[in-house]
């Protein structure tokens, strides 16, 4: 595994360099699609980066009303730059009230910039699962395989890399139905969901550190399933009404 990457005296975080490059690969390759159903690329700029400054302060916000005991007997904690004074939550819910914010300011057609910002969201999470596997994150299910990988004195699952592999079919399978024939607004955003959650629910048992609920369920799996039956039957009823309309 390569958890830094040197240059020099310096040493460069590989997981933190390839979120970087997964945000800006994200971005452009979702900008080119809104441009191909007729948005303004440099609308889907600015909403990634105000979504992305967003969803940083509503995370750390989270973490310090969550510790607040711990920032009150050092208040300085809260300029701290530690990716883990981060609330995962609380990010995403402020990312996606930003990215509300903003296409309902401009009024961005939703469901075609949901298809665009879908495909970028795509490459962005494959790019970041290489990135997490480079660095020994995602600690994958112990494994005798040929292609098991040993981190830490023991053998895995890469379940990081998986992942990568998995987002980069789902990826080539949207572009190329995007590009076949006219899509109704919002399908490929819901073929990326379904696809997403599939992952997930395959890929799950193949990780170290699930969140377990109930007789040893595991929670990832039980809300991957729960997406997928409902953008599954989402994309059955839009492929029915083209039916009937056709």
């Amino acid at each position: 595994m390569f958890p830094t990457i040197p240059i020099g005296p310096l040493r460069l975080q590989t997981y933190g360099l390839a979120l970087l490059l997964a945000y800006l690969a994200g971005t452009w390759l979702a900008a080119r699609q809104a441009r191909r159903h007729g948005i303004d690329g440099d609308h889907i700029f600015n909403l990634s980066l105000y979504a992305l400054l967003a969803g940083i302060v509503a995370a750390r916000l989270g973490h310090v009303l969550i510790y607040f005991e711990v920032y009150r007997v050092d208040p300085l904690q809260v300029l701290s730059l530690s990716p883990g004074a981060l609330l995962p939550l609380a990010g995403v819910l402020g990312a996606v009230g930003m990215a509300l914010f903003y296409s309902v300011r401009h009024r961005l057609p939703a469901a075609r910039t949901l298809d665009a910002l879908a495909v970028g969201m795509a490459l962005a999470l494959a790019l970041a699962s290489v990135g997490a596997f480079l660095a020994g994150r995602e600690l994958g299910a112990l494994s005798e395989l040929p292609w098991a990988v040993e981190l830490f004195g023991v053998r895995r699952h890469p379940a990081a890399l998986y992942q990568a592999l998995a987002l980069g079919l789902l990826l080539g399978l949207l572009l190329r139905a995007d590009r076949q024939a006219p899509r109704p607004p919002g399908q490929i955003a819901l073929a990326a969901l379904f696809g997403y959650a599939v992952i997930r629910l395959f890929l799950e048992p193949l990780r170290a550190e699930s969140v377990l609920v109930g007789d040893g369920w595991r929670l990832a799996q039980i809300a991957a399933l729960a997406v997928a039956v409902l953008s599954g039957w989402l994309l059955g009823r839009m492929a029915g009404e083209k039916a009937e309309t056709g």
